[in-house]
């Protein structure tokens, strides 16, 4: 919805800057820009996938990306050879603002629209409160404690 008018038309989600996007910024489909106006987005070696990639490290139905929620989350089906989401391995992944998508030799950006970016965050970040009478700013440093485990100082 923007500005009270439901937007119903995947033209004018498009027009307005609404819709998730996945850029691929290496691999074979370098510079293009794919939007998610549908509910789910495939990627694999067939033509029949919403992102055909022609990589023999890609399975056929490699991984789909699809909104769950106010959330937008990667699953890998059973691939060979694995998806990555900011150079991990997953099964299934939440994506974020910026997130990479690592398919076979191909690299995506997942980026949001501006609406969405505030909600989706890192759920690490938002149990993070400042203290009464603080400005809300946050700096942080990790080191070792007298036991040599880690911990975090602010």
């Amino acid at each position: 919805m923007i500005n009270n008018k439901k937007v119903e038309s995947p033209f004018e989600r498009l027009g307005l800057g609404i819709v998730p996007q996945v850029v691929a910024i290496d691999g074979p489909l370098r510079g293009r820009t794919f939007y998610l106006d549908e509910p789910a987005l495939s990627i694999g070696r067939l033509v029949s996938n919403d992102i055909c990639l022609e990589d023999p490290f890609v399975s056929r139905k490699h991984c789909v990306i699809r909104a769950e929620r106010e959330h937008y989350v990667i699953q890998d089906l059973n691939s060979a050879n694995g998806t990555y989401v900011n150079s991990e391995r997953v099964n299934t992944g939440l994506l974020k603002e910026g997130s990479l998508i690592g398919i076979g030799a191909s690299r995506f950006l997942f980026k949001l629209p501006e609406d969405l970016r505030s909600e989706i965050s890192d759920p690490r970040i938002d149990g993070f409160k400042s203290k009464p009478g603080c400005s809300g700013e946050w700096s942080f440093a990790v080191g070792p404690n007298q036991v040599g485990r880690s911990q975090v100082f602010y």
